[in-house]
């Protein structure tokens, strides 16, 4: 995810990152500088989290 963080800076100039992460996964997304932002809700049935990097 780290790389993947770094590729998207290289390639796209920009530190802002937004993604939606399965609910169970927001602390992992916590710990590499993602924030929560809304309300969780469901994607496919399965709970999901906004979240965005700056």
């Amino acid at each position: 995810m780290k790389a993947s963080i770094q590729a998207t800076e290289d390639n796209f100039g920009t530190k802002e990152i937004k993604l939606s992460a399965q609910k169970y996964l927001e602390n992992f997304y916590n710990n590499l500088g993602f924030t929560t932002i809304g309300e969780p809700y469901l994607e496919d049935g399965i709970p999901h989290i906004a979240m965005v990097k700056n």
